[in-house]
């Protein structure tokens, strides 16, 4: 990393000589021996050791949303051993989290997830291999978790060196528990948490490196759990009315719909219960679907007409339904500001680097992979785009944007061209691939944090930028009623 080849010592007058950084941080930095992202730089660097453990750790005791018992203590610990104060079970779940450090404003907030999906089980290894662990859940790190909480909460403690003689404010390092079920930041976010940032920052693992300069899909999360009259199905079946029948139909008139749908939109849906065994009518039986388009305005339609095909699947089989809904996710508000700062302490650390065996390890991955990129690794950074992409994907950062200024980075930790929540991933960010990013964006996100602290035109400017994106795309509304809880589980 350039980081490293630069030297702490140097680091100022390298980054000044380039002209990288707005003319308030270089005058506030004035005079110091080293300034605030060479001591955070430097910490991280020593600390590298701690980042691996603390991965490792969370990577070999995977844990599905709302359950992450074990990685939120992981995360809490070390920022208490930091001189943080910690606020747990926040937002109404036990493995949610705010800690502090620092006074006032400004308040910049690092996002850390630590969450893993169920049915990934992967050792460290370069084939398709699950490793034992609890048989219930075979969860696994298959979205790079367990290197996004680390890294964010090393960031974190980082920016704490560097305010020390530096600039003044507060840090906070933001647990947050089922981003995968879309919970976690949408109910921290209903209950306040973020309201009085100046400005919030993440990352995620990716195969490529680059600023988060995009949108994404907003999505809903919605059960429909029809109820029907059970009976013996080859002695009484006249006397029964099936759940089950209720769903299929469901789902052959949400099929029919797709033909319908704008080109950005999608729906998915999975049988959580279809009932339990053939011989009786199935008097209860729920389909869980996701509905997702570019902006939640289309989301909010498809709904509305997702609950016309439930109505007209009730009528059809003589059962009634109920609807709950898990989640409600908007999509991002890109933030240019925020990003130009992002990408200008990305180039100053520098994409991963790879060596020799870890290429060997990802080319090793890709032999399932149709039409994998001929390099194994990326090992570059993309440029920052003109304008924002759009990408595909859904997060529940997108309602902490509509809150406050929010922007993020991707960082290469796995396979070149491996799909999202892919055995792969799991294998990478449990070695020194995934590794190596996680060291890359606990650097990034420390530089940036502390520059926006050190220079108000720059929150100003990243105001400014939140306030227009807001008024131009409209205000959602929640489809969530108000006041609903945390679900105490989402499976």
């Amino acid at each position: 990393m350039q980081v490293r080849a630069q030297g702490a010592a140097n680091i100022l007058g390298f980054v000044v000589g380039l002209g990288l950084l707005a003319a308030p941080w270089t005058r506030a930095m004035a005079g110091k021996t080293m300034p605030p992202y060479a001591v955070a730089d430097r910490w991280i660097e020593t600390q590298a050791e701690t980042l691996r453990a603390v991965n490792h750790r969370i990577w070999a005791h995977p844990e599905v949303g709302l359950q992450e018992r074990r990685s939120s203590a992981e995360l809490r610990a070390w920022l208490e051993r930091e001189g943080f104060q910690v606020q747990t079970g926040v937002a109404g779940m036990p493995t949610a989290f705010v800690a502090s450090a620092g006074k006032g404003h400004p308040i910049v907030g690092i996002l850390a997830e630590y969450d893993a999906l169920p049915g990934v089980s992967q050792a460290a290894e370069p084939e398709r291999k699950p490793r034992p662990q609890n048989p219930e859940l075979d969860a696994g790190h298959a979205c790079g978790h367990s290197v996004f909480g680390t890294a964010s909460t090393a960031a974190a403690i980082a920016v704490w060196k560097g305010m020390q003689g530096g600039p003044a404010g507060t840090i906070r390092l933001y647990g947050t528990p089922a981003e995968e079920t879309g919970i976690g930041k949408l109910y921290m976010a209903r209950a306040g948490l973020f309201d009085d940032l100046d400005a919030a920052l993440h990352w995620h693992v990716y195969s490529t490196t680059r600023v988060a300069y995009n949108s994404t899909k907003a999505v809903v999360s919605a059960k429909y759990r029809f109820h029907g009259t059970s009976a013996h199905a080859s002695m009484s079946p006249s006397q029964g009315r099936s759940a089950l029948d209720a769903v299929e139909l469901m789902d052959v008139g949400a099929n029919f719909w797709r033909e319908h749908l704008k080109e950005d939109a999608r729906v998915h849906y999975v049988i959580t219960d279809g009932g339990g065994q053939p011989n009786v009518v199935p008097a209860t039986a729920e389909v869980w679907y996701y509905l997702r388009a570019d902006s939640h305005q289309d989301v909010e339609r498809m709904l509305e007409r997702l609950r016309q095909i439930a109505e007209g699947a009730g009528k059809m089989t003589g059962t009634t339904f109920t609807e709950q809904m898990d989640s409600d996710l908007f999509e991002i508000l890109p933030n240019r500001p925020l990003s130009e700062v992002l990408q200008r302490h990305l180039e100053r650390v520098g994409a991963p680097q790879f060596d020799a065996a870890e290429r060997d390890f990802a080319r090793r991955t890709q032999t399932d992979l149709v039409d994998p990129p001929a390099a194994p690794l990326f090992e570059s950074i993309e440029p920052l785009p003109a304008a924002p992409f759009r990408h595909p994907a859904s997060t529940d950062v997108g309602n902490v944007s509509w809150r406050v200024p929010t922007a993020g980075i991707n960082v290469a930790c796995y396979t070149n061209g491996a799909p999202g929540h892919s055995w792969q991933i799991a294998a990478c960010t449990g070695m020194s691939i995934g590794e190596k990013g996680m060291l890359v964006a606990a650097h990034t996100l420390a530089g940036a944090t502390l520059e926006l602290m050190s220079d108000k035109k720059l929150l100003d400017a990243a105001r400014q930028d939140f306030e227009a994106a807001r008024k131009a795309r409209g205000e959602p509304h929640s489809v969530l009623p108000a006041g609903q809880k945390v679900p105490a589980s989402i499976r």
